[in-house]
This record gives C-alpha cells, structure tokens and sequence, in this order.
C-alpha cells in the first residue's frame, strides 16, 4: 500500500522549512507530498511545490488540492508541465471543485459537469491536442510534453461517478471507516462501467487524519481540526445516506461555527465543535497498533494508497512522521 502525506503551509512557516518536511518524507518513505492550495490563509503551494521538486528525486509531488474556479484549467496544464519537467515526471494534478479557497472569496465550487470538461481540457492539453475556447476558436499548450496523472478528491455520488469516467485517480474524502470507502468505491465503480471502462486502471487513495500516541484524548485533538473541516463539508450534502446520519449533530454545530481564516488550522476554535464519537469514525485515532489495524481493514476495501494529514505536534513534523514511519510505514509496504 503506497503511503501520502497532506500538508498546508501555515502563514508562520516559512516555505524553505515546508522543503525540508518534503526532503524528509522522501527519506522515511512516504510515496507522495500534496500541498494545500487555499490562497488566503496559507502560503502559495506551487513555489513550495518547484523548490521541492528541485530538492528531491523520488517522491511524488502534487497539490492537496487545487480547483478550476480560482485557477484555469489552461494555467493548471501549463504549471504541472512545468512543475513535471523540474521533478522529472514526479508530478500529479490533484484537484477538487473547490470549497474553502472559492467560497471565502464569495464564489461558489465548481459544478461536475464544469469540473469533467476541465479534466478532460487539462488531458488534452498536456498531451499536445487542441481544446476549444470560450470564443469557439481552438487553442493549444505549446509547451506540451505529455499526460500528466489527474487524481480528483471527492466525496459524493455524482463527482465520483464522475471520477470513474474521466480521472486517473481518486482522492476519497470521507471517513477512515470500510463503509463509508466502500460507498464511495461502488459510486466510481459505477461511473466507469457506464462509459466501458476498465475500472482496473483508477488508482483509489483515501485520505485521513491521523492522530497517533497513547493518550486517546490527545490523539483525537490532534485530528480534531480535521474532522470539524469534514463535518462541516457533509453539512452541505444535499442528501446523505443512512450510516452518516448519525452523526448530524456534528455537521450542524461545525458549519455554524467554522471559520476558513481557520481553515485546517490546529488552533481552530471550531474544532471543539465535533464529538469524540465522530472524530474516531471519520479519522485513524488510537495507539501505533490500533492505527495500524485500522489502515489494515481499509486496505480490504481495494484502496491503493492512505494519504495522511497529521498535526506536527511535539517534536514537529519530523518527529510525527518519524512515528508514522516505525508505526505504519514499514508494517504496510
């Protein structure tokens, strides 16, 4: 199982010291970096994104996520043909409709059928084809140098089915839980089967929090900032299904008081908004060996890959991903 790991860059951290968490991931064997692109409340991903790829040699690098609202599709194939050409093939688009980055500037996520068109443009681009324009007239990337890999977080029916027609690979952003990743399989499952196919060449990673140690209580306020983030998502799901309506509560006292000033911030006062209940549905919470298990049961799903968010915490991120590697790493690959 290939092992991620999910950072933003918080407006305190420099961006040299971002490179060096990179450089260290590369070494204690995670498989791939995704950089938050959330243009007010955190540093530019994509600088932090060239100098990393300058200043590794295998690690896979991508953003956690961009969108095609605040940046064009055109400006997005022409950033990862460069961004490809500095990492010599390493890199991966990693892209969403948008949520915090386009509503705190009042505008709203991009719809599935925008977001496939943008998908299929970004394709077509970087492989050297011509795209047609607002205008109905053709345009092209000169500077083309071949398919880059597309991964799409989502979470519901629609844009998961989407995934399954169009994307290269699938960010699942749902809980840590086989249900829920299940669920969410079954709907891109169902999107390729419907356009021939072969489901087989998707590449499926789950994304989680994860809040490791022996103090439970620790361990969920690690994630918790996390899990308000994804509770407060749900409370805009237009229909959820039976095994998330438990948790409703949740959803509602998040999304009256989140804050995107906030958004992923371990400081975040919403983030005593959610339960403890929720917080160990929705994220890998508990002691090395219960993480482990969790990852374990997951991966029985059909998962390829676990892309981990986790807060930096005593000894900062070097010590945590120290722990992630001794904990999970060298158990799962």
């Amino acid at each position: 199982m290939k092992v991620g790991m999910s950072l933003g860059i918080s407006p305190r951290e420099p961006i040299a010291h971002t490179v060096e968490v990179v450089q260290s991931a590369e070494r204690l064997g995670f498989d791939s970096a995704w950089i938050a692109d959330v243009q007010l409340s955190m540093k530019d991903c994509f600088v932090a994104l060239t100098l990393c790829a300058a200043n590794t040699s295998s690690i896979v690098l991508s953003t956690g996520v961009t969108n095609p609202v605040t940046r064009h599709p055109t400006t997005l194939a022409n950033g990862f043909t460069a961004l490809n050409e500095v990492s010599q093939g390493r890199a991966v688009i990693g892209i969403g409709t948008g949520w915090t980055g386009v509503y705190s500037i009042g505008l709203k996520p991009a719809r599935i059928a925008f977001m496939e068109e943008a998908i299929n443009q970004m394709h077509t681009l970087c492989e050297g084809g011509e795209v047609e324009g607002a205008d109905g007239k053709p345009y092209r990337l000169v500077t083309a140098a071949g398919r880059i890999p597309i991964f799409v977080a989502a979470n519901q029916p629609r844009i998961l089915e989407m995934c399954g027609r169009v994307a290269d690979g699938v960010i699942l952003m749902g809980g840590a839980n086989q249900a829920f990743t299940r669920w969410q399989i079954d709907h891109v499952r169902r999107g390729a089967e419907a356009v021939g196919r072969d489901f087989g060449e998707i590449e499926l990673h789950l994304w989680a929090a994860i809040g490791m140690g022996e103090d439970i209580e620790q361990s969920r306020d690690d994630v918790s900032h996390w899990a308000a983030s994804q509770a407060e998502t749900f409370s805009k799901w237009r229909e959820l299904p039976d095994f998330m309506r438990t948790y409703q509560a949740d959803y509602d006292s998040a999304a009256a008081a989140y804050n995107r000033l906030e958004h992923m911030s371990s400081h975040a006062a919403h983030k005593r908004t959610v339960s403890s209940e929720f917080i160990d549905w929705v994220a890998l919470t508990g002691t090395p060996e219960q993480c482990l298990e969790q990852i374990r049961a997951l991966g029985q799903t059909g998962i390829h890959g676990v892309t981990l968010a986790f807060r930096a915490g005593a000894g900062g991120r070097e010590a945590r991903m120290r722990e992630i590697h001794d904990g999970i790493i060298r158990h799962v690959k």
